[in-house]
């Protein structure tokens, strides 16, 4: 059933009540670091925002213009609250309009877009069109810079409210918009240049795709890979082979987000300055050499440095990282961060990495899918000072490169004041889906559960598992006569990745939830080992509390994952958000289980709670049902991973990422009851005349969130302005549609 205009705008609008909002403190750790420290984690901060700039365009169409446009305006208050307050009344704001702006504004800023970085859904202003330009022809900026503020309102008044079926939600060709690729380009597209960077490999990380029509040809397309660098140049040009086939040429050019890339560039040479040893010296000056001239072996190789600096104070990454809101799987988006270490913390991170060895044994596989040598990394708890990007996760483990973690390593962090801000519940707080006899403990436990949950998704999860991989002289990292394939029956091994071929280039699109899944399944299944709970000091009767948390907070998570799913697409596409596809499976899997384990009922409308669905999971069977459930699921993941078994993957999660009738049923009910992330409010240094570095806080507000902004950046960009305009017709949907 087709929705309504109303229930469309009820999904899609930001209004004052849709942005809770918390502040990412770090006062005290920034505090104790020495001055050099600070310089450091400064600059580094302010490479990895400067570069969230390039998440805008990674976005949408119209997201560059709307930031450049609302910045402006908001900029151009005077002074601090006083100065905000001085816009809403010159525009006659009532105090509901502004919370409707703000709020909206405040969500895109934390977004870098005006799409929802976890779930990939467009969102739109509550408040009116007409009283969005009242707002902005009111501000002082408005009067001093008419024309560009009209140019940038004509272009964007239409895109801000659209919510045509085909732009609300990122997606390739007819399933939505995508800022990696211009508008005419399709997953069949996205499939044609992908061979032929494989065969030639090239990296997808740092690119956008962009398609027009072959002026030799027009019958046919014409290909541009565009490289982030800061150097413009001109790349290697691949003719198709098939002199039938639809396109005839790509041509690989360098030079996208070009100022941004040079302002990342500029401000690593001033992080180079303040490094602690050769090791982050090594690191920053490969990342420089990668961002200067788009090379991303120069990127892999700072990482290589970045895995040998161990125990830094200050800990952080930068570059293309997640391909998360890549609708086809291979683009990363902008990430980088500063943050100080947490010692006392990172010390049962530590723990759990000198017990690693006797873990990944107990992992439902055999050993000979498991590395050869499990590289032992940094773990490390993390309070974060600046991370720019288009959200901020809970954990991280890194590098993505498949050689890399194979056979160098990897770190994982867990980001500590993330967790304290992002992931509590108030005393009186109802956690939907939850039956009453849950709702004290689950908000009691949920945190340490969740601290347990980040451990072993992040070291064990995503650090586990070996891929069959041949290399250029067609030796095999495994024994082909040996090695059998527990899926199978016993069979040999018949497929693994061929030279070029990596674990992103043969499972696009579905393969980074997949991952999720396979780490989020094994973090459930080791928090069922008691000497892994006791690392976290959990033991007796609080370790089994935590363990039932753990899995109940899994399943209802499964639940809640149907408000990431819109129906009507094609496959897997309908899935907006890679974690909580990834949780929606496992919630299959147990369901399949039986036995009574995980029970969803439904009834009558609870008074207190306003539902009528709540879910249940017998914590007597974590141990008889749960835990051989996800085991068996488990080694399926992990087998067709290590194969390239791409089709068998494909098939079996497609499977069980399927939402029936039944569970499309209880989707209105997850829509009604379902609550908004949380927003974080980041701290703003700066550098003074005398080199003291200054860290400024702002409240955790919808208009702290915009202060901070504005305290950011200055007032206007013309090189962003310039770098939308030169690519806003080739990536405009709207002018597409029409």
């Amino acid at each position: 059933m087709a929705a309504t205009d109303e229930e469309v705008l009820k999904l899609h609008q930001i209004g004052a009540e849709d942005c809770p909002v918390a502040m990412l403190d770090c006062t005290q750790p920034f505090g104790q670091l020495t001055q050099q420290e600070k310089l450091y984690a400064h600059y580094l901060g302010a490479a990895g925002f400067e570069g969230t700039k390039i998440c805008l365009f990674q976005t949408s169409y119209e997201s560059p213009a709307i930031f450049e446009l609302l910045h402006r305006v908001f900029a151009s208050a005077s002074g601090d609250v006083g100065g905000m307050d001085d816009l809403f009344k010159a525009a006659a704001f009532s105090d509901t309009e502004r919370k409707q702006l703000t709020a909206y504004y405040a969500c895109f800023l934390g977004n870098m877009g005006n799409y929802k970085s976890f779930g990939d859904t467009k969102f739109v202003p509550a408040l009116p069109q007409e009283r969005m330009h009242a707002f902005i022809c009111a501000s002082p900026a408005y009067k001093a810079d008419k024309a560009v503020l009209d140019t940038l309102w004509a272009a964007v008044a239409e895109p801000m409210y659209s919510l045509q079926p085909s732009v609300r939600s990122l997606g390739l060709g007819e399933d939505g918009v995508s800022g990696y690729y211009s508008a005419r380009c399709t997953k069949a597209d996205a499939e044609n240049v992908q061979a032929v960077m494989v065969k030639h490999n090239i990296s997808g990380y740092n690119t956008r795709l962009f398609k027009q029509p072959s002026p030799d040809a027009p019958t046919k397309t014409r290909y541009q890979l565009r490289v982030a660098s800061a150097v413009a140049k001109a790349g290697p040009v691949f003719e198709n082979e098939d002199k039938a086939g639809s396109w005839d040429r790509i041509e690989v050019v360098f030079g996208d987000h070009a100022p941004f890339m040079q302002r990342i560039v500029d401000n690593l040479k001033q992080a180079l300055r303040y490094a602690a040893n050769e090791t982050e010296q090594k690191m920053i000056q490969a990342y420089i050499k990668c961002f200067a001239e788009g090379d991303i072996e120069d990127h892999k190789e700072g990482s290589r440095h970045w895995i040998r600096d161990k125990g830094p104070a200050i800990e952080s990454y930068i570059g293309f990282i997640e391909s998360y809101q890549d609708p086809f799987g291979v683009r990363g988006e902008w990430e980088g961060f500063a943050a100080v270490v947490n010692r006392e913390i990172s010390a049962k991170f530590g723990s759990l990495v000198d017990a690693a060895e006797r873990f990944l044994p107990m992992l439902p596989w055999p050993r000979e899918f498991e590395k050869d040598k499990f590289l032992k990394p940094d773990f490390t708890a993390l309070e974060v000072l600046a991370f720019g990007s288009g959200g901020v996760p809970a954990g991280i483990n890194i590098p993505n490169y498949d050689d890399i973690r194979q056979n160098e390593g990897f770190k994982n962090v867990s980001l500590s004041n993330v967790l304290r801000a992002g992931y509590s519940f108030g005393g009186d707080e109802w956690v939907t889906f939850l039956r009453q006899e849950d709702q004290t403990l689950y908000k009691n436990k949920a945190s340490e559960a969740f601290d347990v949950q980040v451990g072993i998704h992040e070291l064990l999860g995503h650090g586990s598992g070996k891929l069959f991989m041949e290399d250029a002289s067609g030796s095999l990292n495994f024994d082909k006569n040996a090695v059998t394939n527990p899926v199978k029956g016993g069979q040999p091994i018949d497929s693994w990745y061929k030279p070029g071929q990596t674990w992103d280039s043969q499972f696009p699109s579905f393969g980074s939830s997949y991952e999720e899944c396979r780490a989020e399944s094994i973090g459930i299944y080791l928090s069922t080992e008691l000497d892994v709970l006791r690392i976290f000091g959990f033991e007796g009767a609080v370790a089994d509390d935590v363990m039932y948390i753990n899995w109940l907070h899994m399943v209802r998570a499964g639940l809640l994952a149907l408000q990431f799913y819109t129906p009507g697409k094609e496959g897997m596409s309908g899935w907006g958000q890679a974690h909580m596809m990834a949780r929606f499976a496992i919630l299959q899997v147990l369901l399949e289980a039986g036995q009574g384990f995980v029970t969803l009922t439904r009834g009558s409308k609870d008074q207190e709670s306003r539902q009528g669905t709540f879910v249940s999971l017998d914590r007597a069977k974590i141990l008889t049902v749960g835990r051989p459930a996800i085991g068996d699921f488990l080694c399926k993941l992990q087998t067709y991973k290590s194969t390239a078994d791409t089709a068998a993957g494909r098939e079996m999660y497609a499977k069980y990422t399927f939402v029936n009738d039944d569970m499309l049923a209880l989707r209105a009910e997850v829509m009604a009851n379902r609550k908004p992330r949380r927003l974080f409010v980041q701290h703003v240094t700066s550098v003074s005349a005398g080199g003291r570095v200054d860290l400024q806080s702002f409240e955790p507000t919808t208009e702290g969130m915009i202060r901070s902004f504005v305290k950011r950046f200055p007032a206007s960009d013309g090189e962003l302005l310039a770098a939308w305009q030169a690519t806003a017709a080739a990536c405009n949907p709207y002018a597409k549609a029409a």
